[in-house]
């Protein structure tokens, strides 16, 4: 698989309409089985493997609280060296594809090339927040070449 259908499959694998479920199978085709998944939002940070994301997603799907989801990608930074990428991507949700938009984020993506396929081997990822608010498009580069 491309970084670009990688990307795609990340994001067409937590969507779902209602009445319907993740298919959880594609996420064994995009992540490594012991990738790193990170969350952060105003409420805190939280760590998962690819299945305790999937436990926590689907506790959210079994309470109710999560009906529906529909997650799409808004614009994209990939930065890649040889069989290595960092891909910045910012997403809106929504409760179905076609309702309203109901917050946005960030995910900072880490890959890896191994015999002709992408790997996601590390994910964290930021949404809207009281402080924090996502861009419309990609900001520009800003390189601080005096961080250390």
């Amino acid at each position: 698989m491309s970084i670009d259908s990688v990307i795609a499959e990340m994001y067409g694998m937590v969507s779902f309409e209602p009445g319907t479920r993740p298919d959880w199978t594609r996420q064994m085709d995009i992540f490594v089985p012991d990738a790193r998944l990170v969350r952060v939002n105003d409420e805190g940070v939280f760590e998962f493997t690819p299945e305790t994301f999937r436990r926590n997603f689907e506790s959210m799907i079994d309470s109710g609280v999560l009906p529906s989801f529909w997650e799409r990608e808004i614009w994209r930074e990939t930065h890649q060296f040889a069989n290595i990428a960092h891909v910045l991507s910012a997403y809106e949700t929504r409760w179905t594809r076609a309702g309203d938009v109901i917050n946005r984020g960030v995910n900072s993506i880490q890959l890896f090339e191994r015999d002709g396929d992408w790997w996601i081997s590390a994910m964290i990822w930021r949404r809207d927040g009281k402080s924090v608010q996502i861009p419309e498009t990609a900001p520009a580069a800003k390189i601080d070449n005096n961080a250390r």
